[in-house]
């Protein structure tokens, strides 16, 4: 269970700090209070900080909010740690916890996501790598599920509860996963050395990553993203041998990018939510391969990658051919291979909500 600082207790310790240092006694103030500081000046008078072992969450909600988010966070950090470990890739643990923003009010999420220059005001949490910080808010105070919550409360046939409270929780547990385990993967592949902020990342491999740990462990297929990248290449329910006819659709139907745009990291992040949804689709599907098939060398690039240390925009030709000196020439027969595979894994659309 998060221990629990709150926030007059923790100015305080930082004014008694502030002035040991006025008086020129020693620097005696420590990152994590520092931090502390920060989060609160962020989040406001309301807000209390959670220490777990591995994150500082701020947040003005109850321990009821707080909680359930501090468990996924620490399960996705192990997730993490768990995955950089068996590929054997240089770990480095943290030496401060991560910080965390929890807002219980949608309205004040919004504001503190404009402040930062988060341009997506649909998404209900983020990982901003400026200031290395996440930011959530209270799922159920999104505006479709306080709709739904209203409905409940004032519906007087039972049959309808049910029905609303199962959409509720859908929604509920499609947050928890997409968005919660997702961007708290950022979080964590940043900062213990998988990915490094220093380097300039491609987005597929970003977005792709993340992707992997949003379901409950490393050997369990992400359902929500195959059904995404099955209705990319309009594979019908029991497609298994539909590659020839993707990777033409990889060429002629815009919704998708070719692998080539997708390594180049050509029109990733578009404007157009369900071209985006794809364009995640693919990059999860692409790393998920690689994991299954090709594990040695997805390590071997990830190395490669977390070494660079400019954040200059590498150009089209660079991207593709440090991909091509590791796992290979980007020609049909590769396009065909991943497609197979990715169609061969089990699909449950039930599970993936369809």
């Amino acid at each position: 269970m998060p221990r629990i600082m709150h926030r007059k207790a923790i100015l305080r310790s930082v004014a008694v700090f502030a002035t040991a240092l006025a008086t020129c006694a020693p620097a005696q103030v420590s990152p994590e209070r520092t931090e502390i500081a920060r989060l609160l000046a962020l989040g406001g008078e309301r807000f209390s900080v959670h220490r777990t072992d591995h994150f500082l969450i701020a947040s003005d909600g109850d321990e009821g909010i707080v909680n359930p988010l501090a468990d996924r966070l620490e399960a996705t950090y192990q997730a993490v740690v768990r995955f950089g470990d068996d590929m054997k890739l240089p770990i480095h643990p943290p030496p401060e916890p991560l910080p965390v923003l929890l807002f219980n009010r949608h309205s004040d999420f919004e504001r503190y996501a404009g402040a930062v220059g988060f341009k997506d005001p649909a998404a209900p949490g983020f990982y901003h790598p400026r200031n290395n910080t996440a930011a959530f808010c209270n799922v159920l105070d999104l505006p479709q599920l306080r709709d739904i919550s209203q409905r409940i409360e004032q519906a007087e046939a039972p049959e309808r509860i049910i029905d609303w409270r199962s959409q509720r929780d859908a929604i509920v547990e499609t947050f928890n996963h997409l968005v919660i385990q997702h961007e708290a993967a950022h979080q964590v592949l940043f900062n213990i050395g998988v990915l490094s902020r220093d380097a300039d990342n491609p987005d597929w491999l970003v977005e792709g990553l993340a992707c992997q740990f949003e379901v409950p462990s490393r050997d369990a297929v992400n359902q929500m993203r195959l059904a995404d990248f099955r209705e990319a290449i309009a594979a019908s329910p029991g497609a298994v041998t539909a590659a020839a006819s993707a990777a033409s659709a990889l060429k002629s139907d815009n919704r998708l990018l070719s692998l080539a745009d997708l390594i180049a990291d050509d029109e990733f992040n578009v404007a157009d939510e369900s071209k985006r949804t794809f364009r995640y689709a693919q990059a999860w599907a692409l790393v998920d391969h690689l994991n299954r098939t090709r594990g040695e060398a997805l390590a071997s690039y990830l190395r490669r990658i977390a070494a660079q240390k400019s954040n200059e925009r590498a150009n089209r030709q660079h991207r593709i051919t440090e991909f091509q000196s590791v796992f290979g020439t980007l020609d049909q027969a590769f396009e065909r291979l991943w497609i197979e595979s990715v169609l061969n894994l089990p699909f449950d659309p039930r599970q993936a909500g369809r």
